[in-house]
C-alpha cells in the first residue's frame, strides 16, 4: 500500500503490461492455499505500478510469513498490523488480512486507488463514516458534539446497499471505468457529493497534508477546478439540520432505527452510571492514586461475584447508598491502616 514499505531491498515500478503478468501469476501461486483473494480494481489506462494489494481471507491458525517464504522466497518482509509487505520480482506486494465479513467492502474500498477516501470524505461531512469495514455512523451521547463518549453503529457492510443508498451506480462500477475523468464524474454524481466538500478551507492541517500526498485525489480536486459551479451541487440549507436529516434517511433505509435508539439508551445508561460510581470516590485513600483501581476492585468484590452481578448492584441501587457503602470501606481502609 503505498510502494514504499520496503527498506532494505531494491524494487521498481512495473509497466502495464509486465504488472498484468506478474499479478496472474502472484494469484496463481495462491490457488487452492487461500480461501478467499482479490485485488482491487485499477484504471485500465494507468501506464505504471509500484505495488499491488492483496487482500485475503485466511484462517486465524495460518501463518501468513512462513506461507510467503515459501511460495515468493522474498529478501525482505515487513509487517504493519494486518498487513505484510515483501519483495517478488523486485516489485512490492503487500497482502492485506481482512476479516470475512469486511471482504468485498474492503476490495471495493481499495479500488481506483482512491475510491474509498473520496467516498469516505463525503460521508463523513453528511455525518456518516466509510471505511473498510462498511457504513456506518457514530452515536454520540449528545448529538453534534464529537467530544462526547461514541458507539459504533455499522449500517450496512453489502456494497450494492452502500452505493444505492449514496447514490452511487452499482452497475456502473461492476463494468469498470475507462478513464480517470469517467471515475471523477461518477464520484461528483453522487446524491450526496458537494464541491465544497474537496475545498483545502474545510481540512484541517493533518487532513490537507494527508491529501496532500494522494494523487488521485490531488487529480479529482483539479478535475473538479475545470467545472463550473453550476455542474457540481452545493448545500442549500443549514447543515446541522441537513446532516440530521441524513442520518436519519439512513437509520430508515437500513432499517437501524431500534439500533440507534438502543445505542443512545446504553450510553445514557453509562453516562449515569459512571455519576454513581467512579475513581474519583477513591482518591483520597492515603495510600496514593496508583492504588485507586486496586480499592475499586475490592470494593467491587463485596457487590458482585462477576463484574455483571456488580453492574447490577450500581443500576438497582440509588447514588446515596453507593455512597453510604464506599464511605464504610474507606473507614475500614483507615482503620486498618492506623491499627
Amino acid at each position: 500500500m503505498g510502494g514504499n514499505a520496503l527498506k532494505n531491498v531494491v524494487t521498481r515500478r512495473y509497466a502495464r503490461n509486465e504488472y498484468y503478468i506478474l499479478k496472474e501469476r502472484i494469484l496463481n501461486k495462491l490457488q487452492g492455499r487461500i480461501d478467499q483473494f482479490d485485488v482491487p480494481r485499477e484504471f485500465p489506462c494507468k501506464e505504471s505500478f509500484g505495488d499491488i494489494d492483496v487482500l485475503m481471507v485466511c484462517q486465524s491458525s495460518m501463518n501468513i510469513r512462513n506461507l510467503i517464504e515459501e511460495l515468493f522466497n522474498p529478501n525482505e518482509i515487513v509487517m504493519n498490523g494486518d498487513v505484510y509487505s515483501f519483495d517478488f520480482e523486485q516489485f512490492q506486494v503487500d497482502f492485506i488480512l481482512v476479516p470475512e465479513e469486511q471482504f468485498d467492502n474492503a476490495t471495493v474500498y481499495l479500488s481506483y486507488s482512491d475510491l474509498g477516501g473520496l467516498i469516505g470524505n463525503i460521508c463523513h461531512k453528511i455525518g456518516l463514516k466509510y471505511g473498510m469495514q462498511g457504513l456506518w455512523m457514530n452515536v454520540h451521547t449528545q448529538e453534534f458534539d464529537p467530544t462526547t463518549t461514541s458507539t459504533k453503529l455499522i449500517l450496512s457492510r453489502n456494497v450494492k446497499e452502500i452505493f444505492d443508498f449514496l447514490g452511487y451506480n452499482y452497475e456502473q462500477y461492476m463494468k469498470g471505468f475507462d478513464s480517470e475523468n469517467d471515475f471523477f464524474q461518477w464520484i461528483i454524481d453522487g446524491k450526496y457529493f458537494r464541491c465544497v466538500y474537496f475545498d483545502d478551507q474545510q481540512l484541517n492541517h493533518a487532513h490537507r497534508q494527508r491529501t496532500s500526498k494522494r494523487p488521485i485525489y490531488i487529480k479529482f480536486r483539479a478535475y473538479l477546478n475545470q467545472l463550473s459551479k453550476s455542474e457540481t451541487n452545493e448545500p442549500s440549507q443549514d447543515h446541522n439540520e441537513f446532516i440530521r436529516n441524513i442520518r436519519q434517511q439512513a437509520l430508515i433505509y437500513f432499517k437501524k432505527e431500534e439500533d440507534y435508539h438502543q445505542g443512545l439508551c446504553q450510553r445514557e445508561e453509562k453516562r449515569q452510571l459512571k455519576d454513581k460510581y467512579n475513581g474519583r470516590y477513591f482518591c483520597d485513600i492515603d495510600d496514593g492514586k496508583h492504588m485507586v483501581r486496586v480499592h475499586m476492585k475490592n470494593f467491587e468484590k463485596r457487590f458482585g461475584k462477576t463484574d455483571e452481578e456488580f453492574h447490577q448492584w450500581i443500576v438497582d441501587t440509588d447514588h446515596d447508598t453507593i455512597k453510604l457503602e464506599i464511605e464504610k470501606y474507606k473507614n475500614e481502609i483507615k482503620h486498618s491502616q492506623s491499627s
